[in-house]
């Protein structure tokens, strides 16, 4: 019986649906790094989140290893090169979650500009500041996407109604410009952009390509959110142009590095000035994290290993 390792907490569908099917599931949510590299020679699947990284050793152990998913949508926990090589499937399921991240986008842009979340520790703290709070109206902004894909189409549909631009940059994506959505340079983002929307996954290339030079090149003030990855946007970057008011401000659901209680000096001191600045709204990496997601992310990737099998 083909056996299939899940090492972190996924929807029941997921784990029974695949029993039903006939695989032999080994549901172990608690399971550390270590003891998964242990045991991985017995499975033809394997099925990760993000506490688990998918590398050499981890795929030249696994001798029986047909393929290798995310219940999410990042591959940066996969060695996708190597596992090319292997003749390893490597697959993630950006359709289950993209909805849940777009809401968020749209929840936290709304919360930004109207200054939700500082006007509540004010008042929370017997401070009662009007004018201080005076927002801003999402409607007629421009706002600029880096990366087109799953969420950010969504995150475009999501704010129709609201009659703004959007102009989405992707290196890799082309020809989408419709009636809602512009196919844009980064120089056309940099030149009206009320708005930037990081949508970017994980890679050699766009680590940490929104830094200094990127976030300086904005015509007038904008406000930024970040619900892909830490690791593509240099904090103190961020910090240097919130002080400089090129930035207005900025909802970070992703840090660089997320493992809060162990930063190192340098970085527990950036950490510190994010969460004295009350124009930055922090959550814990939690924008595609929805009991709807967690459902559909299971029948994803329930249906593409379906296909794999063509069970």
């Amino acid at each position: 019986m083909k056996k299939i390792l899940i090492t972190d907490d996924v929807h029941p569908l997921l784990y029974e649906g695949l029993q039903q099917a006939g695989f032999e599931v080994h549901y172990k949510p608690t399971i550390k790094p270590a003891e998964v590299l242990d045991g991985i020679n017995e499975y033809e699947g394997l099925i990760v989140n993000s506490k688990v990284y998918v590398g050499k050793e981890m795929l030249d152990k696994g001798t029986q290893l047909k393929f290798i998913c995310r219940a999410g949508s990042g591959l940066e926990v996969f060695d996708l090169d190597y596992a090319q090589q292997k003749n390893v499937i490597a697959f993630n399921s950006p359709e289950g979650n993209r909805l849940a991240v777009a809401e968020f986008c749209l929840g936290a842009l709304l919360n930004l500009m109207r200054n939700i979340s500082k006007a509540d520790g004010e008042v929370k703290n017997r401070e009662w500041k009007r004018e201080e709070n005076r927002g801003f109206e999402l409607t007629g902004k421009t706002i600029g996407m880096i990366a087109f894909g799953h969420t950010g189409q969504t995150f475009a549909r999501l704010l129709r109604g609201f009659d703004v631009e959007i102009l989405a940059y992707d290196k890799y994506y082309h020809n989408f410009t419709d009636k809602h959505v512009s196919q844009a340079s980064l120089d056309e983002i940099f030149g009206k952009a009320d708005v930037l929307s990081l949508h970017l996954p994980l890679t050699a290339e766009t680590n940490y390509m929104i830094d200094y030079k990127f976030l300086s090149s904005f015509k007038k003030p904008y406000w930024l959110i970040n619900t892909s990855r830490g690791k593509v946007l240099r904090t103190e970057d961020l910090l240097k142009c919130i002080a400089e008011k090129k930035i207005l401000g900025a909802a970070l659901d992703v840090l660089e590095n997320e493992k809060i209680n162990q930063l190192t000096e340098a970085e527990q001191a950036t950490f510190d000035k994010l969460t004295t600045i009350r124009q930055i709204i922090l959550s814990p990496h939690i924008a595609g994290w929805t009991h709807e997601s967690k459902r559909k992310i299971a029948e994803v990737l329930l249906a593409k290993i379906h296909k794999i099998y063509a069970v």
